[in-house]
């Protein structure tokens, strides 16, 4: 019964130490920008990081989208019209993904993007419960908060800035491999300022707002 409650009701923000977190990195390859428009999820990726390490826990599937895929999105992500035939639907596989998931502290580039795909949808899922329950970190607005003065905080300018090992760009696997090792240099970083806890990192990512509107304003952003 706790056991059943614990997966439903993480633990606090704060009782999330950084050293002994489960870090869970995902991202999603689409038809589209524009969820709202009817552009649908076609990739799913996840991969883990505990102790500033990658495990070697891996999640990733082709889906089918129920429409057709653009070219112009087939030639960004490589995925065509032919990949995705008799892969499952995200409602099809939603529940496993959640289960990948788990109660991890879930962390994605601009994951914003991803969640809203995720909760429009299939807004009354389990998997788009994990994004309410879950905490939520953006590496992306990490990077502004840590390193504001850089020129660009894009993934694949960050991965060079920090000479990250380059994967297959605008693939969810890829992506997802990439981000991970940005967010354990992030999580070391902030650790050395003075940060502990998941509900430290939020802190920091969410000075992020305030530093590029100042960024904006002097033009470096």
């Amino acid at each position: 019964m706790f056991n059943f409650l614990n997966k439903i009701f993480p633990k606090k923000f704060n009782d999330r130490k950084l050293a002994e977190e489960t870090f869970c990195i995902i991202d999603t390859e689409t038809t589209g920008l524009e969820v709202r428009s009817g552009d649908k999820i076609i990739s799913f990726a996840g991969v883990k990081v505990k102790s500033f390490k990658l495990l070697d826990a891996i999640f990733d599937q082709l889906i089918d989208p129920e429409r057709d895929v653009p070219l112009s999105s087939s030639k960004i992500h490589g995925i065509y019209q032919k990949d995705i035939v008799g892969k499952p639907k995200i409602r099809e596989i939603e529940h496993d993904i959640s289960n990948f998931i788990s109660n991890c502290t879930i962390v994605g580039h601009n994951i914003q993007f991803d969640q809203d795909f995720v909760e429009t949808i299939i807004p009354y899922s389990e998997l788009a419960l994990k994004f309410k329950l879950n905490p939520i970190l953006d590496t992306f607005s990490l990077a502004i908060s840590l390193f504001p003065d850089l020129e660009s905080h894009e993934l694949s300018d960050l991965c060079k800035t920090f000479k990250i090992k380059p994967e297959i760009r605008h693939t969810a696997l890829g992506d997802s491999i990439m981000t991970a090792n940005l967010f354990v240099i992030l999580a070391r970083e902030a650790q050395e300022r003075g940060a502990k806890s998941v509900y430290d990192l939020i802190k920091i990512m969410n000075k992020s707002i305030e530093i590029s509107k100042h960024l904006k304003k002097n033009k470096h952003y």
